[in-house]
């Protein structure tokens, strides 16, 4: 190789100017620049628009659709109205009543379910329970109580203050109705989940007065039932925490 040789003749580049040190700096600068300006464009690309870019670009076709949910956070669904701590009622007149105690097999669940129905007067097939967590509880400066279950304690020790919870939604729902009526409450009969007034004819549901109930004050005073009148409260009524029997397929007794 000729040593004396210029370098553009080297790498091929015969006729052109010697390079600089100022020219080579200036096509660096510009070109740092013109990446940095490349990386700013790319950042600011949705991914929607580079598809949309790379398919055109590739002779295809990008056919562009609205998403009314896409970007926005969807509204959380309204929670049912809990008239208290103990009982949820829908606008489907369906009932949740919280048990603070464990099921292991025993009938607590089905039990406690019972005797706040048994005071709330409502659809005992409209039924349904869910446990609220010790965290809640402790939020709640342990409103649901003791949550321990064992001995045979989880009834004999919170059946008065489960019953009282039941009692008091009842009240509660029916002097809704009657604010609604504008009559006195104690003309209103509650049953099975629907209030009525004898002297007028009206009726209303659970569901339709819950959330009137739920703003109203609790009542100081709560009378419960005589055990001798109960119908749900002590009867032998399927478990909630069981699923019913599957029928039993008929086996054909023809000879094949």
């Amino acid at each position: 190789m000729d040593h004396s040789a210029p370098v553009d003749k080297i790498l091929g580049r015969a006729g052109a100017q010697p390079a600089t040190i100022a020219t080579i700096a200036t096509t660096a600068t510009a070109a740092t620049a013109a990446t940095a300006a490349t990386a700013a464009t790319a950042a600011t690309i949705s991914r929607r628009g580079f598809i949309a870019t790379s398919a055109a670009s590739a002779g295809g076709l990008v056919l562009s659709f609205h998403l009314p949910w896409a970007g926005a956070q969807t509204a959380a669904p309204a929670l049912p109205p809990e008239i208290n701590c103990w009982v949820q009622v829908k606008p489907d007149d369906s009932v949740v009543v919280r048990i603070a105690r464990s099921e292991m097999g025993q009938g607590t669940l089905t039990g406690l379910a019972q005797l706040v129905a048994e005071e709330l007067d409502c659809d005992w097939a409209k039924v349904s329970t869910e446990y609220p967590t010790p965290g809640q509880n402790l939020a709640r400066q342990r409103i649901w109580g003791n949550f321990s279950t064992g001995g045979s304690r989880g009834i004999r020790e919170s059946h008065d203050y489960v019953r009282k919870g039941g009692a008091a939604v009842r009240m509660m729902l029916v002097q809704a109705a009657a604010d609604a009526w504008g009559v006195p409450a104690a003309d209103c009969k509650a049953s099975k989940g629907v209030i009525s007034h004898a002297a007028s004819g009206r009726s209303t549901r659970y569901g339709q007065v819950a959330e009137a109930a739920g703003k109203l004050k609790a009542p100081a005073e709560v009378l419960l039932k005589d055990p001798k009148t109960w119908t749900i409260a002590g009867k032998p009524l399927p478990r909630l925490d069981t699923a019913p029997p599957r029928p039993m397929a008929r086996r054909s007794t023809a000879w094949t």
